[in-house]
């Protein structure tokens, strides 16, 4: 017969090794957190039936088998409300350090201020785990007594690399793309290294609204898991269906002009079921119905790595806004393709692709139409810096100026071809009159086509005294987030720095944004030649299939677009030195004469090769 003493160690022993009780996170977020009327527009108690497709991207946050989880979403689908709850959940559950990534300072620290710190002292659960110090909850860095949780902003690599952590959520990473120093690895991937520490507990959640298909981050991560997308049943014939922005209609609602009344479209809109045999009308009232009785299906049958799960949601099935508000705002979006692509981004939750583009003298004449009015050579007024950028030929070279205004905009002043190193030398000494003083302005920098003659161009950048910078193109992305990317090689004893640049996207940021769009305040001379114009409408995109899926590709239609690779580089080069323009800024006006250099050092070129001296 058992003694009562041992009965009391039995049932001590059965306590202390319980296994502790788990609670899935969406229950946990469902009974824990509180919504503060000041930050939401539902406050009370936090509930999955205003976002039920959340639902299971809160539980794959517990699930051990998954170490990356990715949402291409629109927004108005609650997705930083989520980031903020699941924050909570490890805080209360978990006793590892934890890293939350916004694209900058500022955006952490207004995330911390209206959604974070409300949260912590709205749920009676976390705040268990608050110290008895309140310096402890700093603004942007906050100490539990289960574990530390640091909001950072992506501009700050040094903060980036230095803080490990178990989980890191990261917030709109296609807009993580600018660095205060170059030479800094890409966001995503110093934000991966921090979790090296946790090999078996590491959670990755990743959450943008995307942008284009050559540049997104969020699409490219999206692409590599399970694609997961939502289906939602018709209250009609149960037809199982993802919402798609083609089956929104809003007929009988055009005027005899050909414009639609907009105030008839947001109130007459419906979704017409995808099923052939139905089509049936289907209105607000049945979006809440089909949204809640949805599920996730897995679209790519072979995932790599399968512990990564991908998911898409748009603003279609979200209750903050309705399918007429949705087809309202896309008619007046639809006119305009950079409201268009917003339009596909931010509601949509889908990358934006440009149709097959050819560009024509037409649009180059219009450009210069809409352009200031102004002529080869002339600086309408002072500038912060000209900058000159040269593609370098089998027997010549073709080169091109812009100067750049406080405003953003960019003025062509100047362009042609020479024939040999030593003309690009004299070239770069040019100045250039400034309207209405008797100022001119030299030349800040060059760029230099380094893909043909890579030793030659070498030999003369250092001659130059670095005056000249060598560039290459390159045809796909070696970087996640940066479209330009600085490299420094070992060249006869010499450090020498190399910019590596994303071809395609500074094509598409030429030709479609600068010249089709006009959206660059790129703006050309009066008296633009036909060379200028011609060698602008050498590239075109088309349509090409690559491995069964059809792809868009920049392809030259003749020999001669030099001068478009010459504007290419200097789109490339105004983003690299964004920072320094202020700097540029200050760089003295050489003196009125064509025979000096703003260096006020001579180029010196001896049988075809450079002299140790260079620029003496």
């Amino acid at each position: 017969m058992q003694s009562k003493a041992s009965a009391v160690i039995q049932g001590i022993l059965r306590r202390c090794f319980k296994p502790k009780e788990h609670t899935p996170p969406s229950e946990w977020v469902e009974k824990f957190i509180r919504l503060d009327a000041k930050t939401s527009n539902i406050a009370g108690r936090y509930s999955l039936r205003h976002t039920p497709y959340l639902r299971q991207i809160y539980d794959d946050v517990a699930n051990p088998r998954i170490r990356k989880i990715v949402l291409k979403k629109s927004a108005q689908i609650g997705a930083t409300q989520f980031a903020n709850n699941v924050l909570l959940y490890y805080v209360a559950n978990h006793t590892f350090p934890l890293l939350m990534i916004m694209p900058s300072k500022e955006a952490a620290q207004q995330f911390c201020e209206r959604s974070l710190t409300p949260s912590i002292f709205g749920s009676s659960e976390v705040k268990k785990f608050l110290t008895d110090n309140q310096d402890d909850v700093k603004k942007t860095e906050m100490l539990f007594t289960s574990c530390i949780l640091r909001c950072i902003g992506a501009g700050s690599p040094s903060k980036l690399a230095s803080n490990p952590a178990c989980l890191v959520v990261i917030d709109e990473s296609d807009k993580l793309e600018t660095f205060e120093s170059i030479h800094e690895a890409p966001a995503l991937e110093l934000a991966e290294d921090r979790t090296i520490s946790f090999p078996n507990d590491k959670k990755i959640i990743v959450m943008s609204t995307p942008t284009t298909e050559n540049t997104s981050v969020v699409h490219s991560e999206y692409l590599k898991g399970s694609q997961s997308r939502y289906f939602v049943p018709c209250p009609h014939c149960d037809h199982e269906q993802v919402l798609d922005f083609r089956q929104i209609k809003w007929n009988e609602c055009k005027l005899e002009d050909g414009s639609y009344d907009l105030d008839r479209v947001e109130a007459n809109t419906y979704y017409e079921c995808a099923n052939d045999s139905c089509k049936a009308h289907l209105t607000e009232q049945d979006k809440v119905s089909m949204v809640r009785a949805g599920q996730w299906k897995d679209t790519n049958p072979k995932p790599f790595p399968s512990e990564i799960r991908s998911y898409h949601i748009s603003a279609l099935y979200s209750f903050n806004i309705t399918w007429g508000g949705m087809a309202k705002l896309f008619l007046l979006s639809k006119s305009d393709i950079g409201k268009l692509r917003n339009f596909y981004n931010s509601y949509l939750g889908e990358v934006f692709s440009h149709q097959a583009t050819t560009i024509k003298v037409e649009q180059i004449d219009k450009l210069i139409e809409e352009s200031p009015k102004y002529q080869k050579g002339e600086l309408i007024s002072k500038p912060i810096c000209i900058i000159m950028a040269a593609d370098t030929q089998g027997a010549e070279f073709w080169y091109g100026m812009q100067a750049v205004y406080k405003d953003g905009s960019s003025h062509v002043i100047d362009w042609g071809s020479c024939a040999t190193f030593e003309d690009l030398a004299l070239i770069y000494r040019r100045t250039y009159p400034i309207r209405g003083t008797e100022e001119r302005a030299g030349i800040f920098r060059c760029l230099i086509d380094s893909g043909y003659k890579t030793d030659m161009v070498y030999r003369f950048c250092v001659a130059s005294g670095f005056k000249f910078i060598p560039i290459k193109g390159v045809a796909s992305r070696t970087t996640m987030f940066q479209m330009v990317n600085e490299t420094t090689l070992d060249y006869q004893g010499l450090r020498l720095k190399v910019l590596l640049i994303q071809d395609d996207y500074f094509k598409t940021q030429l030709y479609i944004s600068g010249i089709k769009e006009r959206s660059l305040k790129l703006y050309l001379p009066q008296d633009s030649d036909m060379t200028l114009k011609l060698q602008l409408c050498s590239e075109h995109l088309v349509d090409k299939k690559i491995g069964g899926i059809t792809k868009q590709v920049w392809r030259c239609a003749n020999r001669n677009n030099h001068l478009g690779d010459v504007m290419k580089y200097l789109e490339a080069f105004k983003m690299r030195i964004a920072p320094e323009l202020e700097l540029a800024s200050k760089v003295q006006t050489p003196p009125a004469t064509e025979t000096n250099v703003t260096t006020g050092r001579e180029y010196v070129l001896r049988n075809g090769t450079y002299d140790g001296g260079g620029w003496d």
